[in-house]
Parts: structure tokens; C-alpha cells; sequence
């Protein structure tokens, strides 16, 4: 970098410490490209370099009281860049030894999870088989129409002549009447 520029950068790192907020931003535009290039050169796949950039630009601004003017601006810079490209591989290091630490796991326990709902899958089955031989043979017609069959709600009220808003009512009624019973035989856990 010539001495002009970096003169010109050291005036505007003096108007920002004076209170200038406005005259960062052409320490921002001369230096994006390097500092890009220098956190892109040093980052390991993985690293979002743009992130890197910002927070050591936002770092940078939250430091000028500390740079002492007429130093290098470039080498400052290069400096806190160099220190946030590391605590983002840190960073990512940490992710990456958590999730194989602590993800197969999780994973193993979320498996477990889903077999033991399995398990109760095939005990609800055999309950709602019971609870459903404890109902009338009209309401069990009704649930063969709508489940078995799948027949539309006005074909099962035709043919059963009654109001479609009937039928779905008794559908209604009857679910939460097997879920009850189903609900009760879980509760006592014993299977005919």
C-alpha cells in the first residue's frame, strides 16, 4: 500500500476516533478487498469468509480508540482479521467435535424413541381391535363404510337413510369413543 493511501487511511481512523462514525466507511472501501483476500487465504473449508470479514471490520470499529494513528492501518487490520479467522475455526472445530461426540447419541436415543412407538403401535392396534368387537354391529357398519370402503359421507347417509351431517356426527362420537376405550386398556395395560 503507498504511503498516500495509508496517510489517507490514518486521517479517517483520526475523524472516526473523533467522532466521525461516517469516515469508517472509507476504511471499510480500501481495505475490504485486502482483508477479504487475507481471511479467504487463511479460512478453512467451511468458513464463512464473508462473516469473518464483517465481524473483523465491526471488530475494527469497535477498536479505534485503541489504533494508534500514524502506525499501519493494513497491519492492524490484518491483525484482528487473523485473530477472527481463528476463533472461527475454533469455532467450527467445536461444532464439528460436538456433533461426533453428541449427535450418534442423540441419534441412537431418537431410534429407540421411534421403536418403542412402534411397540405401542402394535398394542393400540390389538386394543382397537377389542374396543371396536365391544360396539354395535350398526356402528361397526358405519366405521367399515367410511374406513374400509372409504365411501363418501352422502353414499354411507343414502344407504343407511339417514342425514350425511348424522352420519358424520356418529363418525365422530365414535372415534372418541375408541380412543377412549383404547386409551383405558393402555391405562391398565392388559390385552385380552
Amino acid at each position: 500500500m503507498l504511503d498516500n493511501d495509508e496517510t489517507r487511511l490514518n486521517k479517517a481512523a483520526r475523524l472516526v476516533q473523533s467522532g466521525q462514525r461516517e469516515a469508517f466507511r472509507e476504511i471499510v472501501e480500501a481495505m475490504l478487498p485486502v482483508v477479504r483476500a487475507f481471511v479467504a487465504g487463511r479460512s478453512l473449508p467451511g468458513v464463512d469468509v464473508d462473516e469473518v470479514v464483517q465481524r473483523t471490520f465491526v471488530e475494527a470499529y469497535n477498536s479505534i480508540g485503541q489504533y494508534e494513528i500514524g502506525s499501519n492501518m493494513k497491519a492492524w487490520l490484518m491483525t484482528i482479521a487473523r485473530y477472527q479467522t481463528m476463533m472461527e475455526t475454533t469455532r467450527l472445530k467445536r461444532m464439528a467435535d460436538y456433533h461426533t461426540r453428541y449427535v450418534p447419541v442423540a441419534l441412537a436415543r431418537q431410534t429407540e424413541a421411534f421403536l418403542q412407538s412402534d411397540k405401542d403401535d402394535d398394542v393400540r392396534v390389538n386394543y382397537l381391535h377389542e374396543c371396536m368387537s365391544e360396539l354395535s354391529e350398526h356402528a361397526r357398519q358405519v366405521l367399515r363404510e367410511r374406513y374400509e370402503s372409504e365411501r363418501p359421507f352422502a353414499q354411507i347417509a343414502e344407504t343407511l337413510g339417514r342425514s350425511e351431517g348424522a352420519i358424520r356426527k356418529q363418525l365422530c362420537l365414535l372415534r372418541q369413543q375408541l380412543h377412549d376405550c383404547v386409551t383405558r386398556k393402555l391405562a391398565a395395560g392388559s390385552v385380552s
